[in-house]
């Protein structure tokens, strides 16, 4: 799957989904491609049980991050050295979706007679806005999702959200000889995020989640100016908000208001201008739900340990199963740190154990009556 470029930005999901829903179609699946933009499916590959059994939802993602400069390798060329390959989306998260496509086909050639339905959801647009998630068919539900991203052998319960408000100062242009005639819009930018990073420092550092770290807000870009002799009439600034389970996006959005709001030095003239789409906000299951044990004790089978009970610092489509009141847990393959750098890498041996503990989770859902 590497060789399709599924990149996003550029929504070129549409390959990969054609090869997907071939191989579910193959193994027995019933697949429907749900389209959400034009060439961009989510693929739903359902290995239906005999009747009155709990469902499970195997979810992960197919676009990928843009390779970017300096790789060893063509990035979308699949390279195996020793027990690693490499290649961009090996981990994040082709890999996590090649292991639950094998673990369906292992089930479905296996002949077992499961009561309830398995499957498979692999999304668009993940590494964006999350599209495909947001839109899977409102009828979709399940007893447990299974959110396929790295945590590198422990289970994950629990994730940031984000929120991105792009921040726009407007002042008056004038000539740079005389600035006093004019507004300077970079200047009122600049006072009202050294405000922001102050509130970060002093009230965001203690707000702590114990899985997910705590709360930050930074800025991420900036753009102000025209002409190197003009007074600078207009600058945006687009802020990166990550949120913990428990903040709400409208809370946050109003305390960056309220910040701005305390500089009467800004004249009303700084504002949030919009909001630049997310994955989603921060979401969380608890640690003693039935579910959680039993995906911990899954992973205990297969590795001879109990997975760590952990959180992911970055967002993940988890969110949008916890809203459909889905029990969700994170696992698969891979170390987290590796995600959208350069010369990705997973071991074929973590593909192997992440194969294996879909399957088994999924028999153990799948097998149970409601």
């Amino acid at each position: 799957m590497i060789r399709f470029q599924s990149v996003n930005p550029s929504g070129t999901e549409g390959e990969a989904a054609a090869y997907v829903a071939q191989v579910m179609r193959e193994a027995g699946c019933d697949v429907e491609l749900q389209e959400i933009e034009p060439g961009r499916p989510n693929v739903i590959a359902r290995l239906k049980g005999t009747g009155g059994g709990k469902t499970i939802i195997l979810n992960t993602h197919m676009d990928v991050v843009p390779a970017g400069e300096g790789w060893s390798s063509d990035p979308f060329t699949m390279l195996r050295k020793g027990d690693r390959v490499y290649g961009r989306g090996v981990m994040d998260a082709k890999g996590p979706l090649a292991a639950m496509m094998a673990a369906i086909e292992a089930i479905a050639a296996s002949g077992a007679q499961l009561p309830g339905d398995i499957v498979l959801a692999a999304v668009v647009d993940e590494e964006a806005a999350s599209l495909g998630a947001r839109r899977l068919p409102d009828e979709l539900h399940g007893d447990l999702a299974v959110i396929g991203e790295a945590t590198d052998g422990s289970l994950a319960i629990a994730h940031r959200g984000s929120i991105r408000p792009v921040l726009v100062a407007e002042g008056v242009s004038a000539h740079s000889s005389t600035p006093h005639l004019g507004v300077n819009a970079v200047s009122l930018m600049a006072r009202t995020l050294v405000a922001l990073e102050d509130f970060a420092e002093q009230e965001l550092t203690k707000r702590i989640h114990p899985l997910t770290g705590q709360s930050t807000l930074s800025v991420t870009v900036i753009n102000g100016g025209i002409k190197e002799s003009m007074i600078p009439d207009r600058c945006e600034a687009l802020i990166d908000r990550r949120l913990i389970p428990g903040e709400a996006e409208d809370a946050a959005l109003r305390e960056i208001e309220q910040i701005i709001a305390g500089l009467p030095a800004l004249d009303g003239r700084v504002r949030i201008d919009r909001l630049v789409p997310t994955t989603g906000v921060a979401s969380a299951t608890r640690p003693d739900h039935p579910m959680v044990e039993l995906a911990s004790a899954a992973i205990e089978r297969v590795y001879g340990r109990k997975p760590e009970l952990t959180g992911l610092t970055a967002n993940c489509d988890m969110t949008h199963f916890v809203k459909r009141g889905i029990p969700s847990v994170i696992y698969g393959p891979g170390d987290f740190s590796v995600a959208h750098k350069i010369d990705e890498w997973v071991t074929l041996s973590e593909l192997e154990n992440a194969t294996r503990v879909y399957a088994s989770i999924a028999v153990e859902v799948a097998g149970s009556y409601r």
